[in-house]
């Protein structure tokens, strides 16, 4: 079978537990968010060209890659800095929509959270890797009406006023 037409089972590979680093640059106004594995987030501010960064916010997050067991296929998701549970907070969010269309009444929406947060640069997590996101989190579900829809934040509305909760832990994916 080659890796194109592979009927991916994704596992979890090179998985790491640390933070997920939220930094804000006073004089532009734009966020970016870095994982560090440290004992101890990272909460230095520090000027890097014109930007001036200082520390906004920290979570426990966990870091993954993700392999398939039939055909050993790769997805790195290094542009993944950390996953988060949507709470639905905005009806007019991109996320929020995301999981509320009405044949996915029972749908759970993770976003799947880069490094530079603002999207300044115009990139976010790579459509391969939400893809892959999206079919690992499905493989094993038993409920035929559940869905769990993973979108990249790009979709968020505001990054100031978007709440939800970050993975820590993998087993959390559990759940359902």
């Amino acid at each position: 079978m080659t890796k194109a037409t592979c009927h991916h089972k994704w596992k979890m590979t090179n998985l790491r537990g640390g933070y997920l680093v939220i930094e804000g640059c006073f004089h532009c106004r734009q966020r970016i968010s870095q994982f560090s594995q440290e004992p101890v987030p990272p909460i230095d501010a520090y000027r890097e060209e014109a930007h001036f960064w200082s520390h906004l916010a920290d979570y426990q997050a966990s870091k993954f890659d993700l392999t398939c067991e039939k055909c050993s296929k790769e997805v790195r998701l290094r542009d993944v800095m950390a996953m988060m549970l949507c709470m639905r907070c905005d009806p007019e969010c991109g996320v929020y929509k995301a999981g509320s269309r009405k044949e996915d009444r029972k749908s759970w929406v993770y976003v799947a959270l880069c490094a530079n947060t603002s999207h300044a640069s115009g990139t976010c997590v790579s459509e391969a890797g939400i893809r892959a996101l999206n079919e690992y989190f499905n493989q094993d579900l038993r409920d035929p009406g559940k869905k769990i829809v993973v979108v990249p934040c790009d979709l968020r509305r505001s990054v100031d006023s978007c709440q939800g909760v970050v993975l820590a832990d993998v087993g959390l994916t559990e759940l359902y």
